[in-house]
């Protein structure tokens, strides 16, 4: 039996690309450690711990005060960030991860809030803070 040059082309693509992968086990764990980098993550923005957020992003950022002013740009000026919380998980790939936040603000007796699409990346050991997502 003779095997075409595309058929084994396409046999291998398929065997690597399955061979990356995650197993349910490894996934599971990778949701697990999202969410706590996330919420992690979110209450170190609401305590205003910049340099803590900061450790979580990717190093895109040059400093933490950078970080912070990408953050609160879309944000409310006079308000007060009372809370960030996770509304939904996505992933794009085995690395790469969209998560939803919600975040509550208090202004004056007026409690607001807004939500935000962030993508995370996997770099090995950890999940780290990319940046904003255009959804």
């Amino acid at each position: 039996m003779k095997i075409s040059t595309f058929g084994f082309a396409c046999f291998l693509g398929l065997t690597l690309l399955t061979g990356c992968s995650l197993s349910p086990e490894e996934k599971v764990g990778r949701e697990q450690a999202l969410k706590q980098t996330v919420d992690s993550f979110a209450d170190s923005v609401v305590q205003t711990k910049w340099d803590e957020v900061f450790k979580l992003s990717d190093g895109s950022f040059d400093s933490s005060d950078k970080l912070k002013g990408l953050l609160v740009k879309s944000w409310v000026s006079d308000a007060i960030l009372t809370n960030g919380q996770i509304a939904s998980m996505s992933w794009i790939s085995d690395t790469i991860a969209k998560v939803k936040l919600t975040w509550t603000f208090q202004l004056g007796s007026v409690e607001s809030y807004s939500s935000e699409t962030f993508v995370w990346v996997w770099n090995g050991n950890g999940w780290k803070f990319r940046g904003r997502s255009l959804r």
